[in-house]
């Protein structure tokens, strides 16, 4: 479409071929947006092409969002559109428990850094260098409820949650000279493609954690992507440094243990 709130500008998702990422695009494109989907995802492209619905307002751009030069790559990629990047959404990440004693603990710890704290840095450092010689811009960083509060049997990914929340919080006093506005959402336990669950566990995620949502409900992809519309758009141009909770109230009374 040529309306609506985000015409004339770019922006770039990671992690936008499915789940919160994919919703996002929708939201942004359907606002005017000419979005990139970075992702790894083999459908990328098919993804882009049923979204812009042919316009050619959602391209994709394969990228490992841990390798510095795909992030280069991808991001220039949005920037050469209209010679700006508005909008940077990094929201690629890998999720999953385990205990610190296991076998592969280690390693495990090593793919989550790789994925959800450098490849969130990544993407910061490169919107960051197309953003500020155009006067500003918003990054949005995913990170989780798992940042603020203990996660027993998930320490590798309340870790590195934690480390994006820091990092959020660090760029946002750091670059507001430069009308870089950078804030974090925190989704609530959602039944997205990253659990990779059979139906059997899905069963078990839910009864693990609806008694610890008051709203009663799992969060859906489009309750995040409608709080990340809303951080980048300019009804929250005075909003920078924020951690948006979308939880429905989660707080964990007991150990998600169905995630080992």
């Amino acid at each position: 479409m040529t309306g609506g709130r985000f015409a004339g500008r770019t922006a770039v998702v990671t992690g936008g071929a499915s789940g919160f990422g994919r919703a996002t695009v929708q939201r942004l494109a359907r606002q005017g947006a000419l979005v990139t989907i970075v992702d790894v995802a083999a459908n990328g492209d098919e993804v882009a092409d049923e979204i812009s619905a042919g316009d050619g307002s959602v391209t994709f751009h394969f990228a490992d969002v841990s390798r510095p030069e795909d992030i280069d790559a991808a991001f220039e990629s949005a920037y050469d559109r209209l010679g700006r990047l508005d909008i940077a959404v990094n929201n690629a990440g890998v999720l999953g428990g385990g205990w610190i004693h296991e076998e592969g603990a280690t390693e495990f710890l090593r793919r989550q850094l790789d994925v959800n704290v450098i490849g969130v840095w990544n993407g910061c450092r490169t919107a960051l260098r197309l953003m500020r010689p155009s006067g500003g811009g918003v990054i949005i960083n995913t990170a989780s409820p798992a940042a603020q509060v203990p996660t027993p049997g998930a320490a590798a990914y309340g870790l590195c949650k934690s480390a994006v929340l820091h990092l959020t919080h660090s760029l946002a006093i750091g670059y507001a000279p430069d009308q870089v506005r950078v804030n974090a959402v925190l989704p609530g336990p959602a039944l997205t493609g990253i659990f990779q669950l059979d139906p059997a566990r899905r069963d078990a995620l839910e009864q693990a954690y609806l008694p610890n949502i008051p709203l009663g409900r799992m969060a859906d992809v489009d309750d995040i992507a409608a709080a990340i519309e809303y951080l980048a758009s300019d009804e929250a141009s005075f909003v920078t440094g924020a951690a948006l909770n979308v939880d429905g109230g989660f707080r964990p009374r007991l150990p998600p243990r169905v995630l080992q």
